[in-house]
């Protein structure tokens, strides 16, 4: 996404190239005067314009005769150089559309600034409508708000505090400047996409919306650019259909590829490892064709590190399923109202146990939150020892159940951390787990040998 713009420009900083060509205007007899240069649109010696008023007119030709035409109120006046500029200065100081009349005293606008080196300055600017727009759509995108914002009453009084010129849209107009924005920002990724000569690897994964039942991928292109930086791509965020079938998921992965005319182009599918998946890439590999894809198709499925580790996890978890199971327990009924976590809190202070992390409850389909979850509550066990004392109501888990917990806490740090490291999006994964495996051989084969250990230590930083 764009960084968001400031709502205002600084006068003259857009100077250069803001005068169009007029080879594409209707009025084809049209001049534009720019810089005090007089450009005709014919053959003929240019003049300069020294005079200051023809900031404020334009001039044109109307039946083979020049005419300045008020860039304010439209009125045509005579431009002939020997007719002079007093008459078009007269004009400006009774032209109603003039703001700026000449004798009038104008405020003069001013916004702080900073400079390259942190400095605070002061400078001009004037405000701009679509600029000011963009900034309010782009901010909306940036922090998911809802489109209603800009109905609620008191985010209109307070933009109109700030500035009273803008003029604020419905939710149905900032709708639409997102989907012009979006589509202009498609378009922009797409030529760079065809303009960068290489193989893009894809990723993919399906879910199912909690609140709504409905099924959606979300397909990411990641490619290296002919500076050799690895970039990536949200390609499609779409909604699949039920069934979530292999020919269903098949048909809108291989729509999204041709839609960014890339179906020629990939290098590798990594997916969740399932069943349906590996039907899915059958499907896939027929219709990209052999001749288009590396090695035949040999490697163009691939299974998603991540996801291989979660099952591996969540089958481990089962065998302390029910020591995990009270702990939840337990904290759920110490952050189930308020006043039981003020009395946790007392009882922290009566221990001397320091209150780091709040307590939170995981989600039970998801481990890593478990694993944050035993994190946090394992240096409050003397706490909960304490509370079981204090309310007959609470039932504290037993020694075992802490004792197992604080050993299986220990070792899903590894997966947590070997699951952040898969996850990676600013670096290339795929030969993380070949790294990992020469480093666990070097430490398991070093031996006792003095020789070995100093060869350890140059190999393992």
């Amino acid at each position: 996404m764009a960084s968001t713009p400031s709502s205002s420009q600084v006068p003259g900083s857009q100077a250069s190239g803001a005068v169009a060509a007029a080879t594409d205007t209707t009025e084809e007899n049209v001049v534009h005067i720019s810089d005090g240069e007089e450009q005709a649109a014919g053959p003929g010696k240019k003049r300069k314009q020294y005079s200051k008023v023809w900031n404020d007119f334009t001039q044109v030709c109307v039946d083979g005769k020049w005419k300045a035409k008020c860039k304010h109120c439209g009125k045509n006046l005579s431009a002939v150089s020997r007719n002079g500029t007093t008459h078009l200065k007269t004009h400006l100081t009774s032209c109603p559309l003039n703001n700026k009349r000449p004798g009038d005293k104008i405020q003069t606008n001013l916004r702080f600034g900073t400079t390259e080196k942190g400095a605070v300055s002061v400078e001009n600017y004037v405000f701009d409508q679509e600029v000011a727009r963009k900034a309010l759509y782009s901010m909306i995108i940036l922090h998911e708000y809802p489109l209603s914002i800009v109905d609620h009453h008191g985010f209109r009084k307070f933009v109109s505090a700030l500035q009273p010129l803008f003029k604020m849209g419905t939710r149905n107009t900032i709708r639409r400047d997102i989907m012009h924005f979006y589509e202009g920002e498609k378009r922009k990724a797409r030529i760079f996409l065809q303009r960068t000569n290489c193989r893009v690897a894809v990723t993919t994964d399906l879910w199912t919306a909690d609140n709504q039942k409905r099924g959606y991928m979300a397909v990411t292109g990641h490619f290296i650019d002919d500076s050799w930086m690895l970039k990536s791509c949200i390609l499609r965020f779409m909604y699949v259909p039920c069934p979530h079938t292999a020919e269903a998921i098949c048909d809108a992965l291989h729509k999204c590829l041709q839609s960014w005319d890339i179906d020629r182009r990939v290098s590798t599918v990594t997916l969740d490892n399932c069943s349906i998946n590996d039907s899915m890439i059958g499907l896939m590999e027929t219709r990209l064709g052999a001749t288009s894809m590396l090695l035949r198709e040999k490697w163009l499925h691939m299974r998603c590190c991540a996801h291989i580790l979660n099952l591996i996890v969540k089958d481990g978890m089962e065998v302390i399923a029910s020591a995990v199971s009270n702990i939840r327990d337990s904290i759920a009924y110490c952050v189930a109202t308020p006043k039981r976590y003020e009395k946790f809190e007392k009882t922290t202070l009566d221990e001397k146990v320091e209150l780091v992390k709040k307590l939170q409850l995981d989600c039970k389909t998801r481990w890593n939150s478990t694993y944050i979850m035993l994190k946090i509550a394992i240096p409050y066990r003397k706490v909960f020892d304490r509370l079981g004392e204090l309310d007959r109501n609470y039932v504290c888990p037993p020694p075992n159940d802490w004792i197992f917990a604080s050993t299986v806490c220990d070792k899903l740090g590894l997966f947590y951390d070997l699951t952040e490291l898969f996850s990676g999006t600013k670096y290339v994964t795929a030969n993380l787990f070949s790294l990992k495996y020469v480093r666990s051989n070097l430490k398991s084969n070093l031996g006792s040998m003095m020789s070995m250990k100093k060869l350890g230590k140059c190999l393992l930083p």
